[in-house]
C-alpha cells in the first residue's frame, strides 16, 4: 500500500534524524529567542486560522522574538488582493495559506519563494501527490498543510429507515460501486423522502463530479496537460450525475452553503460524498444536534475492482512572498507548524485538518474515538482514502475548468443541451483560452 510505504519510511528518517528534527521545527520547548523582534504578517481565512490558534502558545514560547498578526478574510478575497499585491512587490503578507485548488496558479505567476532546500526533509514525509500543484521546474513553492481526502459522511437514521445498513464497513460493502449508490438513493428517496445529496443544478461546486473523475485518474487535463473534459469517460460520470438530479434524488442546492446546510440540519440529505474537513461542516456548524446520527465510510467506485478508490478535495499549503523581508522567521512559523507532530496532530484532532505529514498516520491519536460520530475512528477511514487516492495535480488553469464546468450543468438543466454537446463547447472554450491541445 502507498501509505504503508510512506510509514515505514517516515518512521526510518525520524529514527535517523533523533531529536535534531525536533529542534529544528521549534517542538520540545527549545527555545529560539534573541535578536530583534520580527513581525510576520499571515494572511489566511477563518477556518484555517482556527488551526494555527490552538498551537500559537508553543509557538510564541519557542520563538519569543517573533510577533504573529493574522489578517484574515475569505479565501476568495485572500486570492484577489494578493495578486494585486504581488505585481507591486509588496512585501506583505509575509506568510499566506492557498488552497490546493488555487496554489498552482499562485506558483505560476512567480510570486512565491522557492523553499526547495527548506522542504527537503519533509519531502518523504508528505502525500505525495500535495507536492504537486506546490511544484513549478522541480523548484517547491509551498508546505502541504492538510490533505483533504474524500469520503463519504451518512445518516445512520435514514439509511435504517431506508432498510440500509449502518455499520461503516457494512456501508462500504453495500454501496461498493457508483451504481450502489444509485440504488440506495431510490430506496432513501422512497422510504425517507431525503435526497442521497445536495448540489445546485446551475451553480454546482463541482465537487461530487470532480471526486468521481479523480478516482478514475481522470480529470480537465490529461497527464500530458491536453484538455480532456470531452472524453468519453468524463461524459459517462456527468451522465451519471445528470440522471440523479433528473430523478428527484438531489438536493438542489450548492454545496456548503447555508441551503445545503440547512437541508443536512433538517435531515433531508443522506449523504456528504466530500473532504474530510466536512466533519467539522458537519458537527459544528450546520448539525451539532446530531451527535450520533452520523458515520464515516469510503466513496464508492466507478467499479468494483478499479485500482484507486479515494479523491482529494481542497486541502490547504502555506506558502511565503518571495518579497518578504523575513523569510527566515516567516519559516519557522510554517515548519513549526506544519512540519511539527505535536502541532499537526492538535490541528487534526481539534480542528478537523487532516495532515500531509504521514508520521501523524502511526502515532496513537489516530486511534481517537469521536463521539459525534457514533464513537468511530473516523481518521482511520481518512487514512484509507489517501492510501488508494490516484496522484493528480489540480493546475494552474483548475479554476477555470471548475467555472467554465458549472456552465456545463446550466446548459443541461436550463437550455436542454445534451451533455456531449455542453461538454465539447467547454473544451473547445478551455483550448482556446488556456492554449491547451
Amino acid at each position: 500500500m502507498l501509505l504503508s510505504g510512506l510509514f515505514a519510511a517516515s518512521m526510518l528518517l525520524s529514527a535517523c534524524s533523533g531529536s535534531n528534527s525536533q529542534n529544528a521545527s521549534g517542538s520540545g520547548g527549545t527555545q529560539q529567542g534573541g535578536g530583534e523582534k520580527v513581525k510576520l504578517v499571515v494572511w489566511i481565512w477563518e477556518q484555517a486560522k482556527a488551526g494555527i490558534d490552538l498551537n500559537m502558545d508553543r509557538f510564541k514560547e519557542a520563538y519569543p522574538n517573533i510577533d504573529v498578526e493574522f489578517q484574515t478574510m475569505k479565501s476568495t478575497d485572500l486570492y484577489q488582493k494578493y495578486l494585486v499585491s504581488s505585481n507591486t512587490d509588496d512585501a506583505v503578507p509575509d506568510v499566506l495559506a492557498l488552497e490546493s485548488t488555487n496554489l498552482s496558479q499562485m506558483v505560476q505567476i512567480n510570486s512565491l519563494l522557492d523553499i526547495t532546500d527548506r522542504v527537503a526533509p519533509y519531502k518523504d514525509k508528505i502525500v505525495p501527490y500535495k507536492w504537486k500543484d506546490a511544484t513549478m521546474d522541480d523548484k517547491v513553492y509551498a508546505m502541504p498543510w492538510d490533505s483533504g481526502p474524500v469520503v463519504m459522511f451518512y445518516r445512520n437514521d435514514l439509511f435504517e429507515k431506508a432498510g440500509l445498513p449502518t455499520d461503516p464497513d457494512e456501508v462500504a460493502s453495500k454501496l461498493k460501486t457508483w451504481n450502489d449508490y444509485y440504488e440506495a438513493a431510490k430506496l432513501v428517496k422512497e422510504k425517507t423522502g431525503a435526497f442521497m445529496y445536495g448540489d445546485s443544478k446551475t451553480n454546482s461546486s463541482n465537487r461530487v463530479f470532480e471526486s468521481m473523475m479523480w478516482q478514475r485518474g481522470l480529470w480537465y487535463f490529461d497527464e500530458n496537460g491536453k484538455v480532456a473534459v470531452d472524453s468519453p469517460e468524463v461524459k459517462e460520470i456527468a451522465d451519471y450525475l445528470i440522471k440523479m438530479q433528473k430523478e428527484g434524488l438531489v438536493y438542489d442546492a450548492r454545496a456548503n452553503t447555508d441551503p445545503w446546510g440547512n437541508a443536512i440540519s433538517q435531515g433531508q440529505i443522506a449523504t456528504v460524498v466530500g473532504g474530510s474537513w466536512h466533519d467539522a461542516t458537519i458537527e459544528k456548524q450546520y448539525s451539532p444536534q446530531d451527535s450520533g446520527k452520523w458515520s464515516v465510510t469510503t466513496m464508492p467506485k466507478w467499479s468494483a475492482d478499479d485500482q484507486y478508490g479515494g479523491a482529494n478535495q481542497g486541502g490547504s499549503n502555506l506558502a511565503i512572498n518571495k518579497n518578504s523581508k523575513h523569510p527566515d522567521e516567516a519559516w519557522k512559523f510554517i515548519e513549526f507548524m506544519l512540519g511539527n507532530e505535536e502541532s499537526q496532530t492538535k490541528m487534526m484532532l481539534e480542528a478537523g485538518l487532516f495532515p500531509s505529514l504521514t508520521t501523524v498516520y502511526t502515532t496513537s491519536a489516530m486511534d481517537k474515538q469521536f463521539d459525534y460520530f457514533k464513537g468511530q475512528p473516523v481518521l482511520k477511514t481518512y487514512a484509507k482514502s489517501l492510501e488508494s487516492t490516484y496522484p493528480l495535480a489540480y493546475t494552474s488553469d483548475f479554476p477555470m475548468a471548475n467555472k467554465l464546468m458549472t456552465d456545463v450543468w446550466a446548459k443541461v438543466f436550463l437550455n436542454n443541451a445534451s451533455s456531449e454537446d455542453a461538454l465539447k463547447a467547454m473544451a473547445d472554450e478551455l483550448r482556446q483560452k488556456t492554449k491547451r491541445e
